[in-house]
């Protein structure tokens, strides 16, 4: 229950604090190739021009829904998936690629579908996704449930793979931290900070080309009449490297890489301590 508790308020504290830089990597993976060279401050300015302050901050509602959700499931699947892996060769790898598997596909894959779709209308002067709610009711009445899931092979390959290596990396820089100190000295409450962040940009070069072919799986397809443009994860990697090459594939990396530095920074700092405050508080009254 812990890492259930502790990851629901890590993923809805990270939530908040990087939207702009998640608003920011999505608009220029899905603008044009002349477009998403705007880097990410004029990217911003762009948003703020055009929408205010707020629009920094379109698609939030389901983002915190999202990340609130998908850090609880990782957390709690993680801890329950080493148990279950336990004597096994790569057991943290392998019980960190199932828990980015699970959380994709319980949770992230609809919710991102939901979030781009809004995300990518942000220069629309007449959106057709004026709100989460609004665009689940439209892609369940004219896709069904599998329009929610567009992009699930993608995101389930991200976040398996993501997760398992930020767990590996995490474990093992935990372990040259405590060799540095030393074993017996008390470890600081920013150490997970630094090294979440140092993991969150590592694990983004390596995965930012299907993060790329996820968000335009997910934008394509609106509904009320547009056109389905890709027609599977394969289909829609073979186009970008077809119409912009192999730099498509690097759209929105700035962004990402500050995104998921700060991120996961966030998400690892909030995540010890909180378990950390909940354990003492356990041991203290009960």
């Amino acid at each position: 229950m812990e890492s259930l508790v502790a990851g629901g308020l890590a993923g809805a504290i990270e939530a908040v604090v990087t939207m702009p830089l998640e608003l920011t990597k999505t608009m220029q993976q899905l603008r044009s190739h002349q477009e998403s060279k705007m880097g990410i401050v004029n990217t911003l300015r762009y948003v703020v021009a055009n929408k205010g302050i707020r629009g920094l901050f379109y698609g939030l509602n389901i983002q915190v829904i999202q990340t609130t959700g998908k850090v609880a499931i990782r957390f709690s699947s993680f801890e329950k998936a080493k148990i279950m892996y336990e004597g096994i060769p790569g057991q943290v790898f392998l019980a960190g690629c199932t828990a980015g598997a699970a959380e994709a596909a319980l949770w992230i894959t609809p919710c991102e579908r939901l979030k781009v779709l809004k995300q990518a209308q942000v220069s629309v002067k007449s959106p057709l996704h004026t709100g989460w709610l609004s665009s689940l009711a439209l892609i369940l009445k004219e896709q069904g449930l599998s329009g929610l899931y567009r992009g699930l092979a993608a995101t389930v390959l991200r976040n398996g793979a993501s997760i398992g290596f930020r767990m590996v990396l995490f474990s093992h820089l935990s372990n040259v931290a405590a060799w540095l100190r030393g074993q017996h000295k008390k470890k600081s409450m920013w150490e997970p900070f630094v090294l979440g962040g140092i993991v969150g940009a590592t694990s983004t070069v390596l995965n930012n080309p299907i993060d790329v072919i996820k968000s335009k799986m997910q934008a394509d397809d609106q509904g009320s009449g547009s056109k389905q443009r890709y027609r599977s994860t394969i289909h829609c990697a073979k186009d970008i490297l077809a119409t912009e090459g192999a730099k498509g594939f690097a759209r929105g990396m700035g962004a990402r890489i500050a995104k998921i530095t700060l991120g996961q920074a966030v998400i690892f700092f909030t995540y010890e301590n909180i378990t950390n405050s909940i354990r003492k508080f356990v041991a203290k009254n009960y």
